[in-house]
């Protein structure tokens, strides 16, 4: 019987485990990748007076249940024991990202494993499945995408294209050319959604990091919340996205992943 190689050829066209750590494991080509359906949230309230319930959910879709299976290959115990120990080292951690074709899936934790041995008898391979869950379903680049303009008068317009097929929530970086005490940036195409902040110790040489995707706002390391008001803007995809700066000279500068479902 044929044994096929499977941990050589082509190995950017295998699944991929890559830790927290940025450790990379290459999955055999016999296993592939399926996603469980995903369902947008969902909420209904009884109301009174009336028939039915009204739906009170914001349509942002619920987490995802990725699942990779398949077989595990060996001419001897030895050789698959290794093999399956290789694999299985890394399915205690957490937090992890699965990358297929390009794009990379954020893994939060493993759900369940199922690993069926090598028979003693009539064939050379144990069949292995593990499902994993996805708290943030969407797929994302392999890459971050940065996007930086100078400013150099207020207000100040000007486009950027965003690819992917779904909404992100980018890092946002102002590092400042002058005092700059008071600011806002609006993205106009997304129904004028705009943040502001107001700090006195915004002056010449700092920098605002203001991360929308985690809610986070600092001045260098220092949380500057408190100073923030509005909305953490979001970045529409598939189009040109028209934003409007009002304050202070500075260096704006936008690092995000496209993303699709």
């Amino acid at each position: 019987m044929t044994i096929p190689v499977i941990y050589i050829p082509d190995s950017d066209q295998r699944i991929k485990l890559i830790d927290a750590l940025g450790q990379e494991f290459f999955l055999p080509k016999t296993f592939n990748i399926r996603s469980e359906p995903i369902a947008k949230k969902s909420a209904l309230l009884d109301v009174a007076y009336i028939h039915g319930a009204k739906d009170v959910s914001d349509g942002m879709f619920s987490q995802r249940t990725i699942e990779i299976s398949g077989r595990i290959w060996a001419f001897s115990d030895a050789e698959y024991n290794s093999k399956w120990d290789a694999l299985a080292e890394h399915l205690v951690k957490e937090d992890f990202r699965i990358q297929n074709r390009n794009r990379q899936i954020r893994i939060r934790k493993i759900e369940d494993i199922s690993h069926e041995y090598p028979s003693t008898v009539g064939y050379n391979f144990g069949t292995v499945s593990i499902r994993m869950l996805a708290a943030d379903p969407f797929w994302y680049g392999t890459t971050a995408q940065q996007k930086q303009i100078v400013i150099t008068s207020s207000p100040k317009e000007f486009s950027w294209d965003i690819g992917g097929k779904v909404e992100v929530f980018p890092t946002i970086i102002f590092a400042m050319a002058a005092d700059n005490p008071d600011f806002k940036l609006e993205n106009t195409t997304d129904g004028a959604r705009e943040f502001r902040i107001q700090d006195a110790l915004n002056v010449n040489g700092t920098t605002v990091t203001v991360d929308c995707a985690n809610g986070t706002v600092k001045r260098a390391t220092t949380d500057i919340i408190s100073k923030f008001s509005g909305l953490f803007l979001r970045l529409l995809p598939n189009r040109s996205n028209l934003f409007k700066y009002t304050g202070a000279n500075c260096t704006l500068t936008m690092q995000y992943y496209e993303a699709w479902i």
